[in-house]
């Protein structure tokens, strides 16, 4: 089975859409998303009902909670926390539907016999971000499957550990580059971001992973960044969310 793995979308529909067309031409069997379809970009609606009208195995992430818990959204720095005010009232004047049914998301998904799905961490409470190995040896104690995959860090990666043993190793994660997952090891696995990429390579970022052949491809997709910028900002959404988009940070 072929999997397309994508996570932090935030509502950036023409990079969505491009790598959905990516995906469609590489022929997966089933798409994943890691959560956080919504925050800092003006298409929260329509990435929403992509994902959902593609039947896509989706857990919550921080930005989905942060929408039905605005307690939460007051940690957020101020352009996270702007937007997803902006997209909560969006959502609740034109689509309460969709607050319905992103209050039925699990923050945790089995998947196969050896795959586990979160947003941040598998250890539960609080939100980390695994961005090294030092902050990824502790999170393994939640993995209790060969493979899991994760997102929140907007950057593309990999982290091993081998049975037995209590190093854990990293990779980029870079376009193009594939790993060969062994049997004898357990993994974290980052695809990084469709739509808010913070690696300094703003094309979006996304993931294959072959569970037959026990191996996944990092992969890039171009999209109409300037076009992405101008939706940003003519919804009225800081003025930041959109700048980012041209330098991937």
């Amino acid at each position: 089975m072929r999997l397309g793995i994508i996570s932090d979308i935030h509502g950036n529909l023409l990079a969505l859409e491009s790598v959905l067309a990516a995906l469609d031409a590489a022929g997966i069997d089933r798409l994943i998303c890691l959560g956080d379809v919504v925050g800092y970009g003006p298409d929260p609606i329509e990435c929403l009902d992509l994902v959902f009208d593609r039947d896509a195995v989706m857990v919550i992430g921080n930005h989905e909670e942060a929408m039905l818990r605005p307690e939460i959204a007051k940690s957020f720095r101020d352009v996270a926390r702007e937007a997803i005010e902006w997209t909560s009232r969006r959502m609740q004047t034109l689509r309460p539907d969709l607050i319905e049914r992103i209050e039925q998301l699990p923050g945790m998904i089995y998947l196969e016999s050896d795959l586990m799905l979160v947003h941040d961490s598998p250890i539960p409470g609080g939100r980390r971000y695994l961005l090294n190995e030092a902050a990824a040896a502790p999170a393994f104690r939640g993995v209790d499957a060969s493979i899991c995959l994760v997102g929140h860090t907007h950057l593309p990666g990999c982290f091993k550990r081998r049975d037995g043993d209590a190093m854990v190793e990293s990779g980029p994660g870079s376009p193009g580059v594939s790993v060969e997952l062994e049997t004898d090891a357990r993994y974290i696995l980052n695809p990084g971001s469709v739509g808010q990429p913070r690696d300094g390579d703003p094309r979006a970022a996304y993931a294959i992973l072959d569970l037959d052949d026990r191996e996944i491809s990092w992969r890039r997709a171009g999209y109409d960044i300037p076009a992405a910028q101008a939706r940003t900002l003519a919804s009225g959404l800081p003025a930041r969310a959109a700048e980012r988009l041209a330098i991937g940070a």
